[in-house]
């Protein structure tokens, strides 16, 4: 280690530096995570965009760091994880600045796309460079630190954004990203120049290139596949190709992973438990989050529920992101000697337990009957991502941290995206259902009932309500009202999938976690056969 390392004590200022370096970009990529969805009207108004359009502004931000997350996180592994978080850091912001200046759907579309190209490589080195820069006693707290700002950044993420698009411009949100961007950047310059993070570069390995591309025809298909069944079909070419294809490319990266003596995913790591519970967990908890998180957002600002502003509902989401944020902050610096076994059962036990609760939730209940399961909520998620991460990157060798961290966050990135999936999907077959009762109720041959019928399945809540607004009082009345019990029944499926899936998480870790704490780097035993 340089000897200017050593005299500026790592284990305190540069540790807290490399910290602050990747807390900013953390921030910038969780905050654009959430605070596009609050903008999303506003973008509709101002692009005229598509339904489709629409849906891929927030699509190909999550298809394209998922694709690309585990890729440039073995970059990192090989040529320096700096360079690629520098790179990170420009893509990112050359990104933010094509969606700040757009005048078009392709130009804002292809910010987008950058940004998510960006995210990848900031996601997938961020907790690395943490893990190298910080002394072994140290890396719990800062694990912790780590997945508290993100957690944060995501909660926070549509009370900035709403206020952006209500109280200012919704441009603001992309010029926010690059003033972060350029703070991060200059506290990068120090912390490369002082070289607070080691070079842990491993020497005479070589890129699999067939890796790389068997993984990006896996991800990209399968991301595009998931975003889109619900709204194409999912008995669809259009889904089913991509779905088919996906399936192909996955048995070829097994198959170039046995092969490669330096494959871009260490598939033989998946045998530790612990460090496929890592995985996996971080995949629940970002499908359970997300699974919340839209149909959470969509319910409290409908005006048949809450009726809240996107601001408010931003707020409304509060005690959930502060009680995630402390629970992040605190629980590593207790638990950093110890098994996690309890601790991630307990995570997933308050994920389970809050969820179950929020499908209770009607349009009359009001912040005052949920606020304390959010906070449930929040304590279950703030669990997870303080410890899942450290749970499996302490099991690797140094050399292969950065892949590590890019397989974590890859699976991460997809309990995110299936997560939006599967509570849509709960959500859309609630209301189907219940719109074929709805429209049954109504008088038989009437022209009502037919005008009626199209406006429910394919018209907009203004053209409902006006219709409603037609009927005799009582028959009004009593639409209306169904139509708020359906919403209501949505949301608490969606509720529901969130709650089922924390549970498949809880039984998981009582399995996978069994027996005595390995030793740091024990996996790297699993490679020698």
């Amino acid at each position: 280690m340089p000897a200017d390392v050593t005299e500026d004590n790592p284990a305190t200022g540069g540790a807290r530096l490399v910290l602050m370096m990747t807390a900013l970009c953390m921030v910038v990529v969780g905050f654009n995570s959430t605070a596009v969805a609050t903008i999303l009207p506003n973008l509709k108004l101002e692009f005229d965009l598509s339904p489709s359009s629409l849906q891929w502004v927030m699509a190909i931000y999550t298809v394209v760091s998922a694709t690309l997350v585990s890729i440039v996180s073995r970059l990192g592994d090989i040529t320096g994880k700096m360079g690629v978080f520098f790179a990170g850091m420009i893509v990112f912001a050359f990104g933010s600045a094509l969606v700040l200046f757009s005048q078009d759907a392709a130009m804002l579309l292809m910010g987008r796309g950058a940004q998510g190209a960006g995210a990848a490589a900031l996601f997938g080195t961020s907790l690395s460079l943490l893990t190298a820069a910080t002394p072994e006693e140290q890396r719990a707290s800062v694990t912790g630190a780590w997945g508290a700002v993100v957690g944060l950044a995501i909660g926070a993420g549509p009370i900035l954004g709403g206020a952006f698009a209500h109280y200012l411009n919704w441009r603001g949100v992309f010029a926010t990203d690059l003033a972060l961007l350029i703070v991060a950047f200059v506290i990068g310059l120090r912390v490369s120049k002082r070289r607070y993070v080691p070079d842990t570069r491993l020497a005479g390995a070589k890129f699999d290139f067939a890796g790389a591309v068997a993984l990006i025809l896996l991800l990209g298909p399968l991301s595009f596949a998931l975003s889109n069944g619900e709204s194409r079909g999912w008995a669809s070419g259009s889904t089913l190709i991509p779905l088919c294809v996906s399936a192909i490319a996955m048995i070829a990266l097994i198959i170039t992973s046995r092969r490669s003596a330096d494959p871009l995913i260490e598939l033989r790591y998946f045998r530790h438990p612990r460090y496929f519970m890592a995985a996996a967990g971080m995949f629940i908890t970002g499908f359970a989050l997300f699974s919340f998180f839209v149909y959470f957002n969509v319910f409290v600002q409908s005006p048949d529920a809450f009726g809240l502003s996107a601001v408010g509902a931003g707020v409304a989401i509060l005690p959930l992101s502060l009680s995630m944020f402390v629970v992040s902050v605190v629980t590593p610096r207790f638990l950093a000697p110890y098994s996690f076994r309890w601790p991630v059962i307990l995570g997933m036990g308050f994920m389970a337990c809050g969820f179950l609760l929020l499908t209770t939730t009607t349009n009359t209940t009001g912040m005052a009957g949920i606020w304390w399961k959010l906070v449930i909520i929040g304590i279950g998620l703030g669990i997870g991502f303080s410890l899942l991460p450290r749970l499996g990157l302490r099991l690797l060798p140094e050399e292969h941290v950065g892949q590590g961290s890019g397989v974590v966050n890859a699976f991460l990135y997809f309990g995110a995206t299936l997560g939006a999936v599967g509570g849509g999907l709960a959500e859309a077959v609630t209301i189907r259902r219940g719109l074929s009762e709805v429209i049954d109720a109504l008088p038989v041959g009437s022209a009502q009932r037919v005008d009626l019928a199209h406006a429910l399945t394919h018209g907009t809540s203004s053209q409902v309500q006006q219709l409603i607004a037609a009927l005799d009082p009582e028959t009004g009345a009593t639409l209306a009202s169904a139509l708020r019990d359906l919403q209501d029944n949505a949301f608490d499926s969606a509720m529901l999938v969130a709650a089922m899936a924390a549970f498949v998480g809880m039984v998981l870790a009582a399995v996978m976690l069994r027996g005595p704490v390995p030793p740091p780097h024990s996996a790297v035993d699993l490679t020698k056969d």
